[in-house]
């Protein structure tokens, strides 16, 4: 017979979600998506670093698969939240704050998906094919041409230096939500 301070029952409190906190599926997409960006940075200014041929290489798909991982988990990202919702934490913000907020994330997630693709592209025309986890193959979105890859190389770049601006701001609106505001918007989205 178990007890029910037993560590092996399961109450049905167990299965409510916690309104303080956002979907477990919005917060581990949330961090994961951080880890795969920092991972594709870190990677980045690693290659710049090494001159060995196949280490550049190893850390260039490391990059890629990186970015190819923030698409997917954007998408699902999208596909949570119009399914299962965010809850908003900071109702009583003005309305002008709520619609920056809410642009704000918008943004976001633009770069977020456009930055992998640009990637995407200028590996294509670069002439190197791209594959998921490595295995899968993706269809081209860019011909092989190497004035293109140059051009989109350049705009991979801008778009990153671009993400940083908006990561730098997502930040700061966090800790004043947190420090100023005193609400529950950056605890909502922290693991635990």
């Amino acid at each position: 017979m178990q007890y029910a301070h037993s560590p092996m029952v399961m109450t049905r409190a167990s299965h409510v979600h916690n309104p303080d906190k956002h979907s477990p599926w919005i917060i581990g997409l949330h961090w994961s998506s951080v880890i795969a960006i920092l991972i594709a940075t870190a990677t980045f200014f690693l290659r710049e670093a090494v001159e060995t041929s196949s280490i550049r290489n190893v850390l260039l798909d490391i990059h890629r698969q990186s970015g190819l991982f923030v698409i997917l988990a954007l998408i699902l990202r999208i596909i949570v939240r119009i399914r299962v919702g965010m809850t908003d934490h900071a109702k009583d913000m003005h309305w002008m704050m709520q619609i920056m907020a809410k642009a704000a994330h918008g943004v976001l997630y633009l770069i977020l998906f456009a930055l992998p693709i640009l990637g995407w592209a200028a590996t294509n025309a670069h002439a190197t094919p791209v594959r998921l986890f490595g295995i899968i193959p993706l269809p081209n979105i860019a011909l092989a041409d190497s004035d293109l890859a140059d051009t989109l190389t350049d705009y991979h770049l801008w778009a990153a230096w671009c993400l940083l601006a908006v990561v730098v701001a997502h930040i700061g609106a966090a800790l004043w939500h947190h420090f100023h505001r005193k609400d529950q918007v950056l605890k909502a989205m922290l693991p635990g």
